[in-house]
């Protein structure tokens, strides 16, 4: 799977490649005077604007090379990224396969090795097949979208003689690299991107990008982000450069990162500037963090920023120190330091009335709200104000818990009839049906949440045949709402049942499921399907539901507490004792 599962690995050169160390912001090759060369021992996720990494240089055929060596120079030829074209690669191909092979259609991740018979002499033979056998690991479509792979691989390559050199004739119809590629030449990056809707605010969108040697890190990010969000965000994203903006070059110059781009950037519109420069910022991420940002066209005086400027930009919404909250003798409490919690001003802290599943909005509104089910007919929504009342948004009998986004606005979904479910959303008491399709209809929607940045929903979806995790994108078009590109996250299994899900960030869905061995939390990257390699978190205590931010989860166990669970310290520790129950984070 694509995550840190190896960490800052060795890098190992196959035959027919030199190694090389390059400078990320310089974008210039240097050899080593002494000695062999040696891997740089990378850090992914903490990637500066001169941090050496390691490229493989391509080398053409040898003369005489038998087929295992020309296969392994074919190989390390594929994960050679100074050559764009493949060039290299196709020498390694007879004339018509090199006309007929398109690596570009899909790149294939593997753990393997080679194998071919030995026992046929070389001399005589005029077709030899050298098979590559391992395990699939993923796939990266052209877009950078990776897809998690499993199972056995056993590739064939068949060579033939030509003019006396092997040649390979027939072969996969994709680029093949090893675990040991990816991680040495390609990033996973999330690129930024307005919503449709023009809210303040960005929509992270999850890919791998391969590091072109000659252009380093930071111009890599930018040209892929100037290329457009992937087709699964498409529809629910824009973006504030005008097309055809092309980048000229990024440059230093002391503690300024200056980036330069071609004249169509004077067409951008001046309520999107700000737009521009949070996508840029939070693209980059680390790279600029601490430094100013300025943007320069053609070479002429710029416009000069700092990242933190665009802090109210971030995809999961939520402050640096976020409020929580939990029930208790019917009551919705906000946790405080230390001590009992406190009743939440409003309805949703007085016992007047008997409420169920409450979800807060964004507390950057005023006043936060608090929706929940109630009375058994519908999803009622109460301001966090003294004498604030419960009014019920969204009628329906049999509904999910309810989920805000960060627009103020609530969804649910309802049990129409036993094998069909629908999406309602709501905002200022206003009702819309949401458009959605069969593959999230069919069955009942048990819990829907939607992301912090706002741009997809996670469903528990229940068929009748056992429970999956569903993902969509949320597409708005004035009061029009459709969820489309819906996927399945997590397939049913008999013997697991998927019991409570929340959003940690924009990207990542934390997943509570019971099975035969007890019950277990699991961390999912929604736009790649997989979960990280620490694995599961197991459970001792019995957990009834979880709320989760970046740092912290928060589960209710059914002794009657609320629990954290310390991401850092890999602790859980008892937060309200008493019959707390429901722990809620806002948002997600």
């Amino acid at each position: 799977m694509l995550s840190e599962r190896l960490g800052a690995r060795r890098l190992t050169a196959a035959a027919g490649a030199a190694l090389v160390l390059v400078s990320g912001g310089a974008g210039c090759a240097t050899v080593p005077t002494g000695g062999s060369p040696r891997p740089a021992q990378e850090d992914h996720g903490k990637d500066t604007l001169s941090q050496p990494y390691v490229r493989l240089i391509a080398t053409r055929p040898k003369k005489g090379a038998p087929p295992e060596d020309v296969v392994k120079g074919f190989q390390a030829a594929m994960a050679a990224f100074d050559d764009r074209e493949l060039s290299v690669a196709r020498d390694y191909l007879t004339p018509e396969a090199a006309k007929h092979w398109n690596p570009w259609r899909q790149t294939r991740i593997y753990e393997g090795k080679l194998e071919w018979d030995r026992t046929q002499d070389l001399q005589e033979a005029t077709r030899m097949t050298v098979t590559l056998k391992g395990t699939a690991v993923a796939t990266i479509d052209p877009e950078g979208r990776s897809t998690q792979a499993a199972g056995p691989i056993v590739e064939p390559f068949t060579l033939v003689k030509l003019n006396g050199e092997w040649r390979i004739d027939t072969l996969p119809d994709a680029r093949l690299l090893s675990y040991d590629d990816l991680w040495r030449a390609y990033r996973k990056v999330d690129l930024y991107y307005p919503p449709a809707t023009r809210e303040t605010g960005l929509v992270a969108d999850r890919v791998w990008v391969p590091i072109e040697p000659s252009r380093g890190v930071p111009e890599t990010l930018v040209r892929r982000l100037l290329a457009g969000p992937t087709s699964s965000i498409r529809n629910a994203v824009s973006s504030a450069f005008p097309p055809g903006t092309g980048l000229n070059r990024i440059t230093v110059e002391g503690d300024t990162v200056v980036l330069d781009f071609s004249s169509a950037l004077e067409s951008v519109p001046s309520d999107r500037l700000d737009a521009m420069k949070a996508q840029l910022v939070w693209t980059l991420g680390e790279l600029v963090t601490g430094r100013t940002v300025e943007i320069r066209v053609n070479g002429g005086s710029g416009m000069r920023f700092r990242p933190a400027d665009y802090a109210r930009w971030d995809p999961n919404v939520l402050p640096g120190s976020v409020q929580a909250y939990y029930m208790q003798g019917g009551r919705l409490l906000q946790f405080r330091e230390k001590g009992d919690g406190t009743p939440v001003p409003g309805a949703a802290g007085e016992q007047t009335a008997k409420f169920s599943q409450p979800a807060v909005s964004s507390t950057n509104e005023f006043p936060p709200l608090v929706a929940a089910l109630m009375n058994g007919d519908g999803v009622y929504v109460a301001p966090m104000t003294p004498g604030g009342r419960w009014q019920r948004w969204i009628a329906g009998g049999d509904m999910s818990p309810p989920s805000w986004d960060r627009y103020g606005t609530v969804w649910s979904a309802e049990r129409a009839s036993p094998h069909e479910s629908r999406v309602w959303t709501a905002e200022n008491g206003r009702t819309h049906r949401v458009d959605i399709n069969d593959e999230l209809a069919y069955g009942r929607i048990v819990k829907l949440r939607v992301s912090r940045d706002g741009a997809r929903i996670a469903a528990i979806v229940d068929d009748g045949l056992g429970t999956s995790v569903k993902i969509g994108t949320i597409v708005r078009n004035g009061q029009q709402t459709r969820i489309e590109s819906v996927q399945t996250l997590i397939q049913p299994r008999d013997a697991q049942k998927i019991k409570d899900i929340a959003w940690q960030d924009a990207a990542d869905l934390l997943v509570l499921s019971e099975g035969k061995s007890g019950q277990e939390l699991a961390t999912w990257s929604v736009m790649e399907g997989v979960i990280p390699t620490d694995g599961p978190i197991k459970l001792d205590s019995k957990i009834k539901s979880i709320a989760a931010v970046s740092d912290h989860v928060l589960a209710a166990a059914e002794e009657g507490q609320v629990l954290i669970y310390s991401v850092d310290k890999h602790a859980w520790t008892p937060r309200a004792e008493n019959g707390a129950a429901t722990p809620v984070y806002p948002l997600g």
